[in-house]
């Protein structure tokens, strides 16, 4: 019959360098392109949430998206009941599955010969 042992005690990490954020905020992976509103985006109407984040979307249109989370992440539209911000990469994601926002990389002008 095996005995259970028992599992050795884990010390908590403790932040020595005051100039470190313990939190710096929450995180996200950047995304490469820029945003642009859709038709449909003109046409929409949200409520609540959905209205807030949409809201900071429409200001960066024609930037880049990292523009549109660094802002979101800094400053949430909105904060759920548990007090955990969303990621904005999902709300982005939202936005764009449902045809409101597209990210496409940006042309570059061909040389030409």
């Amino acid at each position: 019959m095996a005995t259970a042992t028992k599992a050795p005690a884990t010390m908590a990490t403790v932040n020595t360098n005051p100039t470190t954020a313990v939190n710096a905020g929450p995180q996200y992976r950047p995304v490469p392109g820029i945003i642009s509103l859709t038709p449909a985006a003109t046409k929409a109407t949200f409520r609540g949430a959905r209205a807030a984040w949409f809201a900071v979307l429409q200001a960066h249109n024609g930037q880049p998206a990292n523009n549109y989370l660094a802002a979101c992440a800094a400053k949430p539209p909105t904060v759920p009941a548990s007090g955990r911000p969303e990621a904005p990469t999902g709300w982005l994601s939202w936005f764009v599955r449902h045809g409101y926002a597209t990210v496409a990389m940006p042309t570059k002008p061909s040389a030409g010969k």
